[in-house]
């Protein structure tokens, strides 16, 4: 019933949004394509009716052609609707564990939402709006200790009226999980030889599953095994807990007003997914938990180095997923295997929080192992899915200089994204207002997501930059 020309991928979500209609509803609506309208059926009240107008209207122009019946209905939609324009948003991450600790649900106030608001003091902008986010690591903590923090920050938000992006990740941090990647010490609690499948290998046998892996976001640590991303037992974890996040998010967004909608900035999946990134790993390292098991003295320090390729210079990882994965089990790890795993990772998450209740052009994935040599290392199409809308981290980088970004996005008919993570810094206002307009103008970016306010590089002490922010935020107009 629908012809489709040359269209880009935000143009046609029509077949894909009536889904969420009875079934009875969806006959009805493509009854008109062929029959024009007969009666007005009556939709529930949580279908947006008008949203759906106002894509169906965009995807014509963009080269769908509906029968003239259809066309009619979605018109008159149109015609009848507010005009929904979601705004752009500038958010400002607060480093977990600093101000609020997601095991602490007390420390989800309203506080951090207003010293946001009132240090950098911009003028209202309906088209571009200032939010804080913040990242759960949903598999640590118990869910109902989660659940309760999620639910006061999105309350915090609600009273201060300030925008909040939430975050959710299970990648990262997993220390406390040993149920799942304890497969070498029966002394440690939650011990299961099992469990090595849920970790990385260094080759295509368990034997050389690793015990430990080193992250260095400022300075060296060492964390628990990198996860096998494509591991069922490890992804089902994640489910489990997206049951109740995502569902308290869906509910909250459902309540809002329509003139507070804007309060939920979106929904982040993941926090820099990648493989041997984050989590990377040095020859024999497996020899430095062995032998030192609390003194990370004696650990190499080289770290994961981009131009020397995927690996950084230290040993592949990914070898476990590619496998369970049904990629391949022989031969060399490509980029184009990560890429893979790391897309079907995302793109499950995405999927289970559409079906959980997020609209899909509320959720952004968040991409990592994109690095300069750009074709050494994970291409952004890892990042492209049909739930969200994509993201990556930017760090001192014009996202129109970041490799093949723009020739990627043009082909797969996308201009909506996200700067997940970001941090281009100045040394006055004029320079880092100049930082955050090319990134916001940079085809259609949703969000600037800065790291982080209050640790690291600490935009908090960025006296400069927030006087940027208040000249953008001051004349912005989206799309302008």
């Amino acid at each position: 019933m629908v012809r489709l020309s040359k269209i880009g991928f935000e143009g046609f979500h029509f077949l894909k949004d009536i889904l969420r209609v009875t079934k009875e509803q969806q006959r009805w609506i493509l009854s008109i394509a062929t029959n024009g309208i007969q009666t007005r059926p009556q939709f529930d009240r949580t279908v947006s009716v008008r949203r759906l107008a106002w894509r169906c209207v965009i995807s014509v122009i963009a080269g769908v052609r509906y029968p003239t019946g259809l066309i009619f209905f979605l018109g008159a939609c149109a015609a009848s609707a507010w005009p929904e324009t979601r705004p752009q948003y500038i958010f400002f991450h607060q480093a977990p564990g600093t101000v609020w600790n997601q095991g602490h649900p007390e420390s989800f106030t309203p506080d951090a939402f207003n010293e946001i608001r009132d240090t950098i003091a911009a003028e209202p902008n309906s088209s571009l709006r200032i939010g804080v986010a913040f990242t759960f690591s949903i598999l640590e903590t118990p869910t109902e200790l989660l659940a309760d923090s999620l639910r006061r920050l999105l309350a915090a938000s609600e009273a201060s009226g300030v925008p909040v992006l939430v975050g959710l990740d299970g990648q990262n941090w997993w220390e406390t999980r040993s149920d799942l990647w304890n497969w070498w010490d029966p002394s440690l609690p939650g011990y299961n030889p099992n469990n090595v499948n849920n970790v990385e290998w260094t080759g295509w046998a368990p034997s050389s599953a690793v015990k430990i892996g080193w992250r260095n976001w400022g300075s060296q640590i060492r964390v628990r095994p990198a996860p096998n991303l494509a591991s069922p037992q490890f992804m089902a974890e994640h489910l489990d807990r997206y049951k109740v996040l995502v569902g308290i998010v869906a509910d909250w967004y459902r309540r809002l007003p329509a003139d507070r909608k804007y309060l939920f900035g979106g929904l982040k999946i993941g926090w820099e997914a990648s493989i041997g990134v984050n989590a990377f790993y040095y020859p024999d390292g497996n020899r430095y938990l062995e032998r030192w098991p609390e003194d990370p003295s004696h650990d190499p320090i080289t770290g994961f180095d981009p131009p020397k390729g995927l690996s950084g210079g230290l040993v592949q990882l990914g070898y476990a997923a590619v496998k369970t994965a049904g990629i391949k089990s022989t031969g060399e790890i490509t980029r184009s295997d990560i890429a893979t795993v790391v897309q079907r990772y995302l793109e499950q998450l995405c999927r289970a929080a559409y079906d959980l209740g997020i609209p899909r052009d509320m959720i952004f994935t968040h991409q990592g192992g994109t690095f300069a040599p750009w074709d050494q290392h994970l291409p952004f199409t890892a990042a492209f899915n049909e739930w969200s809308i994509p993201g990556w981290s930017f760090y001192a980088l014009d996202p129109a200089r970041a490799g093949d970004l723009g020739f990627q996005l043009d082909k797969a008919g996308r201009r909506v994204w996200a700067a997940a993570e970001w941090w281009w810094g100045a040394p006055d206002a004029a320079a880092w207002k100049d930082h955050f307009e090319r990134t916001l103008r940079f085809r259609d970016c949703r969000f600037i997501c800065v790291y982080n306010w209050n640790s690291g590089f600490s935009f908090a002490n960025e006296d400069s930059g927030h006087e940027a922010v208040r000249e953008v935020a001051a004349g912005w107009k989206s799309g302008k």
